[in-house]
């Protein structure tokens, strides 16, 4: 890539569990992430619920709790979340390991 490249991307495509862990991590001090989408699938037979989480895994990271995914169901989220340096996009779920999440964007080299 150079500097002004813009390149459609897959961010992550991950499993959630019942503790919070980081999905995506920018790149660093030489590229900004746009995360443009957010799709959550719940695999399994039981109502889910997913937090999600800006800068960290902590409770004051929180920026969007209580998402409901039906049993069987799935959410898409359309975002424009912006990360710079080594910010970080984070994801749990309320129960179990049943829910996947893929998250798609854009990744911009900034210098």
């Amino acid at each position: 890539m150079a500097i002004g490249d813009v390149t459609p991307s897959e961010l992550c495509l991950a499993a959630l569990g019942i503790t919070a862990a980081t999905v995506i991590t920018n790149a660093g001090a030489s590229y900004r992430t746009q995360a443009t989408q957010i799709f959550i699938a719940n695999t399994g037979a039981s109502q889910r619920t997913i937090t999600l989480y800006k800068n960290g895994i902590a409770t004051t990271n929180i920026i969007a709790s209580s998402i409901v995914i039906p049993a069987g169901g799935s959410v898409i989220i359309d975002t424009k979340l912006i990360l710079t340096g080594t910010q970080t996009i984070g994801a749990k779920q309320d129960v179990g390991t049943d829910c996947n999440i893929a998250i798609y964007g854009i990744v911009e080299q900034i210098a």
